[in-house]
């Protein structure tokens, strides 16, 4: 029994903490037409855009079919495209 409570209150602490911990800051935000977005929504918009535009210019030149494995470049090029962005527009 003695196990179960502090099995309880260690799980209880963590959770706690782990919220504590995500909710102390606020994310950068935008205002577009009178509502508010984070700027995480915003970023991963221009991520895929910027994967979409990639693969449209990749097929265009005709290197597409060089690109392998295509599951992984074209995820991996919307991140960077979300990534870049956000160190663009949000960076302090």
């Amino acid at each position: 029994m003695i196990v179960a409570i502090k099995a309880r209150r260690f799980m209880s602490v963590s959770v706690a903490a782990a919220l504590a911990g995500t909710t102390s800051g606020c994310s950068p935000v935008w205002e577009v037409g009178g509502a508010y977005f984070p700027a995480w929504l915003i970023c991963m918009v221009a991520g895929l855009a910027g994967a979409m535009l990639a693969r449209f210019v990749l097929v265009r030149a005709g290197l597409d079919p060089w690109i392998r494995p295509r599951a992984l470049a074209y995820p991996a090029m919307g991140l960077f495209f979300t990534l870049a962005t956000y160190l663009i527009f949000f960076s302090r």
